[in-house]
């Protein structure tokens, strides 16, 4: 039989590994955290969150010593069903369904399912990568085909090299050289084949998406240590995936010669706005798949991102620059993604991360490092180029989380006045701390109880 501080321990470290591996933040992490222990009443807890480390230490009493404990967990990308079933846990506990042991018994459940990987539905989504960003791009039948072949082959690389424990940065280079091979076989047998697209539609999803807009996010709300942590998980997956695609150009350069165009300026077909906006669908349906979506809510997601693609479009056409049309559409689909969190049952973090990913500048960066690399013209451009992409976006983005979420505490403030006069509304009290307070952001920095 555990103590009361011993469950509070032993669930709450169950939880914070479970959120951390399925991609949250700092943020929402030291929440959830700190609501267990506010939900079991202990005093003087302080939570430290640090990428995969998780650092927790209670002071009964003034007069003594803290105890601290520390916990290691692996950081992962986002994973749709341990996320949510995670956060249905939590709620639970912290409305007081359950108690802190059967939360533990919950929870090792959760964690049990979700060890088990489906590689063919993951395999399937990347495919979808291919196929949208080819038509993102303005790709042909042939390339289209050939893009969604060549990321399946990139997946399976990569997740070879990931079975086999080598550092990540590895696995990221096999995956840009299989691109490199795969879209060059593609080029020999087919000369409607668009070399150059091929790759980055099969690579496009590796690229500075995910990664960068968690670390701007830890920037925004103060979270530095992780935000650098993510900075530079950014700039490790890039420079292994520009390593290995260097590798294979500079090793099919000399058997193909200059037939094949492996660098040349590509931009997103704004003329024709059917195909980028159902390669924005699959595109953000197959992360979805590749992130543990399934049914209804995996085409909720794809259809929001191709509604986000659309706005671009429509604002893009009022004149306005692409960067501010960017902008503004991302400050709409943060809001939506808070009003929609109840009914979609996900953070609206891990929403924005997928209906904003066909947006995210990976093109550019590929002809931004890779024209450096090879010294073509404009490299320096795209590179501007992408870093204010994807600022527009994650800035964007939180904004309108943060005006949503504002809004809606205020109405939360309004409708406990009126059933609880006299007393202060708090967003941290035990009542209020319940899972739409651990999806809907707080733009403050938890750190005691």
């Amino acid at each position: 039989m555990l103590t009361t501080e011993q469950a509070a321990y032993k669930f709450a470290f169950q939880m914070a590994d479970a959120l951390i591996r399925s991609g949250a933040g700092s943020a929402s992490t030291t929440k959830a955290l700190l609501s267990i222990f506010r939900k079991t009443e202990l005093q003087g807890v302080t939570v430290s969150v640090s990428l995969g480390q998780v650092t927790i230490s209670h002071q009964d009493r003034s007069d003594r010593a803290p105890s601290t404990r520390v916990y290691e967990s692996q950081a992962g990308t986002l994973d749709i069903g341990l996320r949510t079933e995670a956060g249905e846990v939590l709620e639970s506990f912290v409305l007081g369904r359950i108690s802190a042991e059967e939360g533990i018994r919950q929870m090792d459940e959760v964690m049990a399912r979700s060890r088990s990987v489906g590689h063919r539905l993951t395999m399937a989504g990347f495919m979808m990568f291919g196929i949208g960003f080819s038509m993102i791009l303005g790709g042909g039948l042939v390339t289209t085909v050939s893009a969604a072949v060549v990321a399946a082959l990139v997946y399976m690389v990569y997740a070879a090299v990931e079975r086999a424990q080598a550092p990540g940065i590895f696995s990221l280079a096999a995956g840009g050289l299989t691109a490199v091979l795969g879209a060059t076989v593609s080029g020999v047998f087919f000369s409607a084949s668009q070399t150059a697209v091929c790759i980055v539609a099969a690579l496009a999803a590796w690229l500075s998406g995910i990664a960068a807009y968690g670390a701007v996010h830890d920037v925004i709300t103060g979270w530095y240590l992780s935000a650098s942590g993510r900075i530079l998980d950014v700039v490790t997956s890039t420079a292994g995936l520009v390593a290995g695609v260097t590798i294979g150009i500079h090793a099919m350069q000399p058997l193909v010669g200059d037939s094949l165009p492996y660098l040349e300026t590509l931009e997103a077909d704004d003329t024709r706005w059917l195909l980028p906006i159902i390669g924005s669908l699959l595109v953000s349906a197959g992360f979805a798949l590749a992130s543990g979506g399934r049914g209804w809510k995996l085409l909720a997601l794809g259809v929001f991102g191709g509604l986000v693609q659309l706005g671009v479009l429509a604002v893009s056409a009022t004149g306005i620059s692409s960067y501010a049309a960017i902008l503004v559409v991302s400050i709409v689909a943060g809001m939506v993604g808070v009003v929609l969190t109840r009914t979609l049952n996900l953070a609206s973090n891990a929403t924005l991360m997928i209906v904003l990913l066909p947006l995210f500048p990976g093109m550019l960066v590929y002809q931004g490092v890779l024209g450096t690399i090879f010294g073509v013209d404009g490299a320096g451009d795209s590179l501007l180029g992408a870093t204010i992409t994807a600022f527009s976006l994650c800035m964007g983005g939180m904004l309108g989380q943060y005006l949503a979420s504002e809004a809606l505490w205020a109405g939360r403030r309004r409708q406990f006045a009126r059933s609880h006069p006299g007393h202060q509304f708090r967003k941290e009290m035990t009542d209020e701390q319940n899972v739409s307070d651990i999806m809907v952001p707080i733009f403050s920095k938890p750190f005691t109880h």
